[in-house]
């Protein structure tokens, strides 16, 4: 679990507030007693609770005061006269009585009420904040999914494309072997005998060094033509290649970025049509 998307997600405010049921009550105290870090949220928002009830204090009108003092001198001028064999007969055992001036009774309500108010704000916009990060990773996962299958219908379209140049009977195919130079390398020329293109499929050649790049060639009565050169992404699927009208072989070369108007040794496959 993260813990910081714990603390983010409202759990403290809640547990402090008295606002979470007895599961979450119970996990979080679990969690307490062994994560110092969510032990320090937990106190630091009692901490924040107490210093605004302090800090949002509101001293009551000194009008107040003089109202209140003017209503206890009216009920005492009000009050019957009572003899003093009636006094003694009311007379009753004293009990300590702990007095709180009604000034501090509102002025505590008025904090109470406003600390409640602004902690439920605050929670709700923990909530708040909690739904709308977890709304926008889901968006983002959907725009990502978007993406991952558009990517996968190009390369199902590419295949596509792919078989239909094996399957086309106008095709010649010409096996190139890797030469001594290069016994492992293997490549395969599609030729299409009618529209004369050339497609090029590279089934095994060592990774071009920096500088360098593959260069195929069309052998025409005996002499190198050159076919095309082979982009960095060759190997993902048919490269296609220069338009050869005949030819008797295809070879393939490593030349210097850019190609070269003739081939350089050593050969690295060669094959006959």
């Amino acid at each position: 679990m993260n813990i910081q998307q714990y603390i983010s997600s409202g759990i403290v405010e809640s547990y402090v507030l008295g606002l979470a049921s007895t599961e979450e009550q119970l996990e979080f105290e679990q969690l307490c007693a062994t994560n110092a870090e969510l032990k320090q949220a937990k106190e630091a928002f009692e901490i924040s609770l107490e210093k605004y009830a302090i800090d949002n204090a509101v001293t009551p009108d000194e009008s107040l005061k003089q109202k209140i003092w003017n209503d206890i001198k009216l009920d005492i001028n009000a009050a019957p006269v009572i003899t003093m064999k009636q006094a003694e007969n009311k007379i009753q055992p004293l009990r300590p009585v702990r007095s709180l001036s009604f000034a501090k009774l509102l002025a505590a309500a008025s904090v109470i009420l406003l600390v409640g108010s602004t902690l439920l704000n605050f929670y709700f916009y923990n909530r708040y904040k909690a739904s709308a990060d977890q709304l926008n990773e889901l968006i983002a996962s959907n725009q990502q999914m978007a993406v991952n299958n558009q990517a996968m219908q190009t390369k199902l379209q590419q295949y596509e494309i792919d078989l239909s140049l094996i399957k086309d009977t106008n095709m010649a195919i010409v096996a190139m072997k890797g030469s001594p130079a290069a016994p492992q390398s293997l490549t395969t020329v599609y030729w299409n005998k009618q529209t004369k293109d050339v497609y090029l499929l590279i089934n095994a050649l060592p990774q071009p060094a920096a500088g360098k790049q593959y260069q195929l060639w069309a052998i025409v009565d005996g002499k190198p033509v050159d076919a095309g050169l082979l982009d960095a992404d060759a190997t993902v699927s048919f490269a296609k290649m220069k338009n050869i009208p005949k030819a008797q072989a295809f070879a393939i070369t490593l030349e210097n970025t850019g190609g070269s108007k003739t081939p350089t040794m050593p050969i690295y496959v060669v094959g006959k049509t």
